[in-house]
């Protein structure tokens, strides 16, 4: 039936098609048919007894659509009345691409809603939403939502469409259980799933107004999610059921509830075990499940095994179980008590370990360059590792028929002790004599002088270290030639030995007189001034002391030592000088304190005798003191380690002679004269002991 009242408007929207759309000068429905197009609906399922459902219409053209064409929607019984205002069923619509005529375009009569089109062209679409739905029984399900098309104008009435009418099919609305009852009890593992339920007082939870609906749990359930081991687990119920008038209308979300699986208690015991060591804890036995806490069928105590404490050798070593159960949750569906022995014995591995022959030259030890070998028939456990087994001679002395002997110990991590070593000794080492060429150091030394250290050269060869060979001269002191030969020789056995002798010289201690032409005195040039003023260097004496005006007389006295060899070593200088009549005035060496002597490597100055070398710096100061008392007029003076090593070997060596005290304030001369070297006998003399090393 055509929807009365919309002849006019499909009339005013073809017109308005034909004014403003130029393209539409043709008839728009020319190839359309009656019943054409495509109708949707979204979404198509809906749940029973929702109150807000929104159902939205598309309809697709599949000719020209021109204007007065109608489409039509029948809204199933029992569904809620659409209408075009607000509250619930209310309509509202979208052209989308096609063009809608009327004011509005779309008109309700009872069930049936009405839509005017101005112009839908093949694949062109519009929509209609249908909102605030509450859907029919599930009874009726699903629901056929009729489409009918009519092309205008002057068409043949509404026809359904060929592509049929959309359908949307109720779904029933879930129903829970309440949290009260269906209370599972907790359980010790088992090997299952199933749990104890304790039915309770459980209702049914979103039932709809006044719908009879009823929970039936006669044939209620619960099984734990798995059989394993946890706390606050899931049980999955099952089993209940709906009835009443409305159970179709209803799903039931079967519920869930939590409980507990708590370990089994295992008691798991060692048994007592030997074996030779095998670089490992492991234990060839199994242990023992105790009888009281047995396993569940299904479950296997393959995984559970006993170790050694360590790996080590020892007696009453403790072996404990290790490993869990395969149970399928890594063994943690057991609570275990393992039980441990203490009586494990793990015994020594024999190995052997033989010694090898060699031959080298003495080196004053007993190391053997050979490796031992380890038996094939003893192979050491895995994972431990053999050192660079070492050998030795019985002893480092040279010779034949030597015994070696082997040593060492396997790397462990038990310092070798895991092994029984047997050492297999090799009988045919050979130390050979070292060769060596040794030739000995001519010496020299001056007749008084200790001996200079006997030293030799090696040309040939060499001196195991720490052995020792001394060298020896002929006795005597008188100067000559004295052999020097092989004193003591320790370790003679063991060497070759080719020796070339040589002499240790003594010869006479040199006396040096003092040169005039550059020695006297010299007088300070007032007292207390510290500086030379007068010389004499033509004096056939020089003097010691102060003068009236309580001036100082000092002495320089000059030597050529260059007659001494280049490496020779001093090792004793004395000063001589002769007493040339009595003292003038007091005796100085009473008066005035110790004779001191300076010593000059070179001059003090130049050459000749200068006032300046009263006070010239000197190498060294104050290298001896005469004694106070002279033997036949003769004073003299040991020179200190400095003195000595200050005496030129390339030239002159001056010495400067003073007495302590400047002078003694008497204002009377009190000085003493001793020969210089101008003096035709008695000069001074500086007598050198030496050696050359």
């Amino acid at each position: 039936m055509k929807k009365a009242g919309l002849g006019v408007l499909a009339c005013i929207s073809l017109l308005f098609v034909l004014t403003f759309s130029p393209a539409l000068a043709a008839p728009l429905g020319a190839n359309a048919v009656d019943g054409d197009g495509l109708m949707a609906v979204s979404p198509s399922n809906v749940t029973y007894g929702t109150t807000s459902t929104t159902l939205t219409f598309t309809f697709t053209a599949n000719n020209d659509f021109g204007a007065g064409s109608q489409v039509e929607i029948t809204i199933p019984s029992g569904w809620t009345p659409p209408i075009t205002g607000a509250g619930a069923g209310h309509l509202s619509w979208s052209s989308g691409t096609c063009m809608l005529s009327g004011g509005p375009p779309v008109a309700v009569a009872g069930m049936d809603i009405f839509i005017d089109m101005a112009s839908c062209l093949t694949g062109q679409s519009f929509t209609v939403t249908y909102a605030g739905v509450t859907p029919g029984n599930i009874s009726g399900s699903p629901y056929t939502f009729l489409t009918h098309t009519d092309i205008g104008p002057g068409g043949g009435g509404l026809t359904p469409i060929n592509a049929g009418s959309p359908t949307v099919t109720i779904d029933p609305k879930a129903l829970t259980v309440s949290n009260t009852g269906l209370t599972p009890a907790s359980k010790v593992y088992d090997g299952n799933t199933a749990a104890t339920l304790t039915l309770g007082n459980s209702t049914l939870v979103g039932i709809i107004g006044s719908d009879s609906v009823t929970l039936l749990t006669g044939g209620a359930t619960g099984a734990f999610i798995d059989r394993n081991v946890g706390t606050n687990k899931e049980v999955i119920i099952s089993g209940l059921t709906l009835s009443g008038a409305q159970a179709a209308n209803y799903s039931l979300v079967q519920p869930t509830r939590h409980a507990n699986i708590s370990a089994k208690p295992l008691t798991v015991s060692a048994v007592t075990d030997s074996k030779v060591y095998d670089g490992t804890v492991n234990s060839s036995q199994a242990p023992v499940i105790s009888a009281s806490t047995p396993l569940v069928p299904g479950d296997s105590a393959s995984g559970i095994t006993q170790d050694f404490n360590n790996k080590h050798v020892g007696t009453g070593k403790t072996i404990s179980p290790v490993g869990v159960v395969l149970d399928g949750n890594g063994g943690a569906n057991y609570a275990y008590t393992y039980v441990a022995v203490r009586t494990g014995t793990i015994t020594q591995r024999p190995v052997i370990v033989t010694a090898v022959t060699d031959t080298k030259t003495y080196d004053g030890t007993t190391s053997s360059g050979g490796i031992p070998l380890l038996s094939g028939g003893t192979p050491l456990a895995d994972g431990d590792t053999a050192p660079v087994w070492t050998q030795a001679f019985d002893s480092a002395a040279a010779g034949t028929g030597k015994l070696l002997i082997p040593a060492g110990s396997v790397v462990d991590g038990n310092g070798g002790k895991n092994y029984a070593y047997t050492f297999v000794n090799d009988s045919t080492g050979v130390i050979n004599l070292r060769a060596v060429t040794i030739n000995a150091d001519p010496k020299t030394k001056t007749v008084g002088a200790p001996d200079p250290s006997l030293s030799y050269q090696i040309t040939n060869g060499s001196l195991v270290t720490g052995d020792t060979l001394m060298l020896a001269r002929t006795a005597g002191e008188t100067p000559g030639a004295y052999p020097i030969t092989v004193g003591s020789f320790p370790a003679a056995s063991n060497y070759s030995l080719t020796y070339t002798g040589a002499d240790l010289t003594i010869v006479p201690a040199p006396t040096f007189t003092s040169v005039g032409t550059y020695d006297g005195w010299v007088l300070e040039s007032t007292r207390t001034s510290s500086l030379g003023g007068f010389r004499n260097a033509t004096g056939i004496t020089f003097q010691l002391g102060d003068d009236a005006a309580n001036r100082q007389y000092r002495a320089i006295l000059s030597f050529d030592t260059s007659g001494l060899p280049d490496n020779a070593i001093v090792t004793k200088a004395v000063l001589r000088i002769k007493q040339a009549g009595p003292p003038l005035g007091l005796n100085p060496f009473s008066s005035l304190g110790g004779l001191l002597v300076d010593i000059r490597k070179g001059t003090f100055g130049t050459l000749a005798l200068a006032p300046s070398d009263f006070q010239a710096s000197a190498s060294a100061m104050k290298v001896g003191m005469f004694g106070k008392t002279s033997t036949a007029g003769w004073y003299k003076v040991v020179l200190n380690t400095a003195g000595r090593k200050n005496i030129n070997r390339a030239g002159p060596t001056q010495l400067r002679l003073y007495f302590a005290l400047g002078d003694n304030n008497n204002l009377r001369a009190d000085f003493m004269k001793f020969n210089s070297g101008n003096a035709t006998a008695d000069a001074p003399q500086l007598i050198i002991t030496y050696l050359i090393p």
